[in-house]
């Protein structure tokens, strides 16, 4: 009987471990345009907050799938940077079969060059789409000092952890442990 549980305590260990380890993250880049900006030297006003995904060469990776070429999309109406505060700033593209990718802003930057502002900024992309888990990502974009913003996005491929997958890999590790302690005891 004791070989039988300690069987089950290292397969279920075994099939935690890679199930802990699998995450899809999203990969690739995307730009997008949007409309006239107002920067006050603290924060960004577009006015209107609609946006658009650039042409399709502008989509890698996975976002060539989960967006569409000129699709329409929103940002957060205001976006205060000095200082910023974390989460505020949201990035949203509707595909019309309803698939969405946001990209909530973690952190932002700004730096002024010739006439124009850059911002770079952290943050994680997420999207309704079956199969991909949350994913930091980078995003730049420049107000160009004509009122244009453009921006670019790019997935990093480090997955954020999920908690159920955490608690997964912990509860195989805990099993493991229990099963050497009772054979060295």
């Amino acid at each position: 009987m004791r070989k039988v549980l300690s069987s089950l305590a290292v397969l279920a260990a075994l099939v935690a471990v890679p199930a802990a380890l699998h995450a899809t993250p999203i990969t690739g880049q995307f730009s997008i345009t949007g409309a006239s900006v107002t920067d006050n030297g603290s924060s960004l006003t577009f006015v209107p907050d609609s946006i658009n995904a650039g042409a399709a060469n502008t989509l890698t990776g996975d976002f060539s799938s989960l967006i569409a070429a000129g699709e329409s999309g929103t940002i957060t109406q205001t976006i205060n940077y000095n200082p910023y505060v974390a989460n505020s700033g949201v990035i949203t593209l509707t595909n019309p079969d309803g698939t969405t990718v946001t990209y909530t802003i973690a952190t932002l930057t700004e730096t002024s060059a010739a006439g124009f502002d850059l911002f770079s900024g952290t943050g994680i992309i997420t999207t309704n789409a079956a199969g991909f888990d949350p994913t930091e990502g980078t995003l730049l974009f420049s107000s160009q000092g004509n009122g244009t913003v453009t921006f670019s996005a790019t997935a990093a491929a480090s997955p954020v952890p999920e908690p159920s997958t955490l608690a997964l890999l912990g509860t195989g590790l805990v099993g493991i442990a229990g099963v050497v302690k009772r054979r060295l005891a």
